[in-house]
């Protein structure tokens, strides 16, 4: 009898694992949500926060948020970045621009492409900024494009609307 409650057991196990696999495994849209959750949180601007500390930060964040040879064009940072270099240099500047400043990046619409192996992303971002005069606050429309490096999904172009289209 103990035998058959061993067979009982693996066979629980199985299919307990099997059930993990299927139901437990993030989706390509939750894992692409919750990178743009992180990099919202990786980005903001905190008072004081020392510039070389903040670019080692970042650009260790920034390897597995950015594509080695990431576009970005945000008009307002004077970015059209070509490559991770450029834009730690951009994201490093923000704090010279901005005393404080957080960015909540809000996903519309995730669109896989037929490969699989790519993703169009268009967001809101909205950004709550102090430049010394008080808090202002900027919504914008912002593209993502993305692509699988090794499993894992990572920015390869950044397109911040300026604000003259975007209102």
């Amino acid at each position: 009898m103990d035998k058959r409650w061993l067979g009982v057991g693996a066979v629980v196990i199985g299919l307990a694992i099997v059930a993990y696999a299927l139901f437990a495994r993030k989706t390509d849209e939750e894992r692409i949500r919750e990178q743009l959750e992180r990099l919202s949180q990786v980005v903001k601007v905190e008072g004081g926060e020392n510039p070389v500390f903040r670019s080692q930060r970042l650009a260790k964040e920034f390897e597995t948020l950015f594509d080695k040879n990431v576009r970005v064009e945000i008009s307002e940072l004077g970015a059209t970045a070509g490559g991770r270099k450029e834009l730690l240099g951009v994201a490093v500047r923000a704090a010279t621009i901005y005393r404080s400043a957080e960015v909540n990046v809000s996903p519309e619409r995730i669109q896989l492409l037929a490969s699989g192996q790519a993703a169009s992303v268009d967001a809101s971002a909205m950004v709550i900024g102090d430049r010394g005069n008080g808090p202002e606050k900027d919504e914008r429309n912002v593209h993502f494009g993305r692509t699988r490096s090794d499993g894992d999904w990572l920015i390869d172009r950044l397109f911040v609307t300026p604000r003259s289209e975007a209102e």
